[in-house]
């Protein structure tokens, strides 16, 4: 399924909460739920907006202080982007895929790291980030270091879709 640049935005909140909140129940269903809508694939010509808190909104006893921007739809009246780059989805999908073995295994001090380092990833996507690798290796530099992974490679090698 096709995201608009807005969308990419709603992604950055998903990741700053999963960062802030690690140890809820109900993270493994919001990962999940974002997976869905990267792998997705394009039914017809329309696109969407505010998917990614449309779909969210279905998930039961969300923190309502935290995903309290779910529960309000945004009109877009400038800067509409429909976001088509395929290394966009792979990466996103790969690094939502950790999101979920992190979460699936209580393993909440990774979630929260990976959240951490990943929190920026949707953004650079967004506005087209002209040094992408260089800028995200900076950012992934402490969790590289704590678990001793090239996350950057990781998250490039792998087809998604």
């Amino acid at each position: 399924m096709l995201l608009l640049n807005y969308d990419l935005y709603d992604l950055y909140a998903v990741l700053t909460a999963l960062r802030a909140a690690p140890q809820k129940e109900y993270n493994v269903q919001i990962i999940q739920t974002v997976l869905r809508l990267l792998t997705e694939p394009q039914a017809d010509n329309t696109i969407e907006d505010n998917l990614v808190r449309r779909r969210l909104r279905a998930i039961c006893n969300l923190d309502q202080e935290l995903f309290r921007w779910v529960y309000t739809d945004n009109v877009y009246t400038y800067g509409v982007k429909i976001v088509k780059d395929e290394f966009c989805y792979s990466f996103l999908t790969n690094g939502f895929r950790m999101l979920l073995e992190c979460a699936v295994h209580r393993d909440d001090q990774r979630l929260e790291l990976l959240a951490d380092a990943l929190h920026n990833v949707p953004i650079y996507f967004a506005e087209g980030c002209r040094n992408f690798k260089k800028t995200v290796k900076t950012q992934f530099a402490r969790y590289d270091g704590i678990y001793k992974t090239n996350l950057l490679k990781d998250l490039s090698d792998h087809k998604a879709r």
